[in-house]
């Protein structure tokens, strides 16, 4: 068995990756978001 400060140090550098399917989802929820936010700041201006 490996030490502990070895299997620590693995599971940290595993939930530092960031899952890629998790990025994209959270990419197309923040631009949606923005193009909301863009829309509800123009009607407010005019």
């Amino acid at each position: 068995m490996t030490s502990l400060k070895k299997r620590t140090k693995a599971i940290r550098k595993w939930k530092d990756k960031p899952n890629k399917a998790n990025q994209k989802a959270d990419l197309k929820r923040n631009q949606t978001n923005a193009g909301i936010l863009r829309e509800l700041s123009a009607k407010e201006k005019s």
